[in-house]
C-alpha cells in the first residue's frame, strides 16, 4: 500500500449545513431603537401579536344525542328490586317444548287442528304451482346474485384449522326471498277477495311482561314476517286437558337470563283504530349462527319446536294485553288464536297456538293449547354440483300447509 499526500479537503454540503446552523442561532444586536421609542411613549409589540392576534372563544355546552350509560345498579332509572327473566330472539329453552309448556301453561297436541287438516286434504292446486314453488326455491338458494362472505366453517375435530372462506348468498337473504315468494304464490291462489283482508309486515317487534307465581317473565321477540287479518281466527272447537311435564329439579326459567333493569310496557305494532290488526300468522326465521344455547352447543329439535311455540305465545299475549289491558291477566273474554311458522330455509315447523288464559299461576286450572306436527323438509339438498345447479328431495306438501294456513279464517 502506498501512502498518499494529505489533501485536507472539506465537504461542501457539510460546510453549508453547519453554516446554516450557526447563522440560524444568531441573536439580533440591540440597536437602542426600542428604548428610544419607549422614552417617547411608543409601545413596541411583537410582529406575531399584530399579524395573528389571540382570540378568546366562549365554551358552549352541547347536549349529546347519545343517552348517557348508567350502571346497572340501584342508581339506574329502570332499576327494579324484583328480578325479571327474559326470553328474546337469540336464546332457546334448555328443555325445549317441555319447558315451554310449563312456562306458558300449555297443553301439547301433536297434530294440527282438524280444519287445517281437512283444508290440506281437500286442496286442489293447479298443476303449475309445484313448478312455481320449485323455481322459488332455486331462485332464492341458488340463482340470486348476492355474493357475501359466509360465516366461518368450524371443524370440531380440528378446532385450530381454518378452512378457506366461502362466498355465496347469506342465510338471511335466502329465508327472506323464499318466504316472500311462497306467500306471493298463496296470494295468487287466494284472489283479491281474500288478500284484501290480509296485511303483511316485515321485522315486527312484540314485547310483553307477565307474572307467574312469584316470578316475572318478559318476552321481547321479533317476527320476520307478520300476517294480520280483518277478522280474528275462530277458536278451535273441543276441550283438551293433560298434565304438564315435571321439570324437577330444574325450574321453568332455566337458561333464561335475568336482570334488575327492565321496563314493563306492552308493545303491539298496530293500533286498534285501523283495520286488519288481528294477528293471523307469524313467520320466524332460524339462523344457527345467531340462535344457540348458553353453553354453545347446537339447537336440538325440541328446542327448535319450543321457539315456534313461544313466538306465537308472545304475539297472542301482546294482543290480549292491548285489547283488555290488565284485566287480561284474570280472564280472557275470548280465546286468541295465532298460527306460527318457523323455518331455516329448508326445514319448516308449523303450529297453531290458542291463548285461553294469561293467568300462569299453578292454581289456575285453565290451560292454553298448542297444536303442531313434526318438522317438514322442503328439500333434501340444494346447491351446485359439478358446476350445475341441482335440487334433490323436493317436497311439495310443505306449500300445501302454508297455503292452508294463509286461507284459514
Amino acid at each position: 500500500m502506498r501512502f498518499t499526500n494529505k489533501l485536507y479537503a472539506q465537504h461542501l454540503g457539510w460546510m453549508f449545513k453547519k453554516m446554516w446552523q450557526v447563522q440560524g442561532k444568531r441573536v439580533p444586536t440591540d440597536t437602542g431603537a426600542e428604548s428610544e421609542l419607549s422614552n417617547h411613549g411608543i409601545k413596541v409589540k411583537d410582529i406575531m401579536e399584530v399579524a395573528t392576534p389571540k382570540r378568546e372563544f366562549q365554551r358552549v355546552e352541547i347536549e349529546s344525542l347519545v343517552p348517557p350509560k348508567h350502571a346497572e345498579n340501584e342508581t339506574h332509572p329502570n332499576w327494579h328490586p324484583q328480578l325479571c327473566h327474559f326470553y328474546g330472539n337469540g336464546n332457546v329453552l334448555l328443555e325445549g317444548i317441555s319447558q315451554a309448556q310449563v312456562l306458558t301453561k300449555t297443553v301439547e297436541i301433536k297434530a294440527l287442528p282438524k280444519n287445517i287438516i281437512d283444508a290440506i286434504e281437500k286442496s286442489q292446486l293447479p298443476s303449475h304451482i309445484d313448478r312455481s314453488v320449485y323455481n322459488a326455491v332455486m331462485s332464492s338458494h341458488v340463482f340470486d346474485a348476492e355474493q357475501v362472505k359466509l360465516p366461518k366453517v368450524k371443524i370440531p375435530e380440528r378446532p385450530a384449522f381454518r378452512p378457506p372462506r366461502v362466498y355465496g348468498i347469506s342465510h338471511q337473504r335466502k329465508n327472506r326471498l323464499l318466504t316472500n315468494r311462497l306467500l306471493a304464490e298463496c296470494e295468487k291462489l287466494a284472489g283479491r277477495s281474500l288478500t284484501s283482508r290480509r296485511r303483511l309486515l316485515d321485522l315486527v317487534n312484540f314485547k310483553v311482561t307477565l307474572p307467574k307465581d312469584d316470578l316475572l317473565l318478559q318476552f321481547d321477540v321479533t317476527a320476520e314476517k307478520f300476517i294480520t287479518a280483518a277478522r280474528p281466527i275462530e277458536p278451535i272447537k273441543g276441550r283438551y286437558d293433560d298434565d304438564l311435564p315435571d321439570l324437577y329439579p330444574m325450574k321453568c326459567t332455566i337458561s333464561m337470563p335475568k336482570k334488575h333493569v327492565y321496563t314493563t310496557e306492552t308493545f303491539y305494532p298496530l293500533s286498534n283504530r285501523i283495520n286488519c290488526t288481528h294477528p293471523h300468522t307469524v313467520v320466524t326465521h332460524f339462523d344457527k349462527e345467531f340462535v344457540g344455547n348458553l353453553y354453545e352447543t347446537g339447537v336440538t329439535t325440541t328446542q327448535f319446536h319450543s321457539r315456534t311455540l313461544l313466538k306465537a305465545f308472545a304475539v297472542a299475549a301482546t294482543r290480549a294485553k292491548q285489547l283488555y289491558g290488565g284485566s287480561a291477566l284474570e280472564k280472557l273474554p275470548k280465546p286468541i288464536v295465532v298460527q306460527s311458522i318457523q323455518t331455516d330455509g329448508r326445514v319448516f315447523h308449523f303450529g297453531v297456538f290458542q291463548l285461553n288464559t294469561l293467568s300462569l299461576e299453578e292454581k289456575n286450572v285453565e290451560k292454553n293449547y298448542w297444536f303442531h306436527e313434526s318438522n317438514m323438509d322442503l328439500f333434501t339438498e340444494c346447491g351446485y354440483k359439478m358446476g350445475r345447479p341441482y335440487l334433490e328431495g323436493f317436497n311439495k306438501d310443505v306449500f300445501h300447509v302454508i297455503n292452508a294456513f294463509y286461507h284459514n279464517a
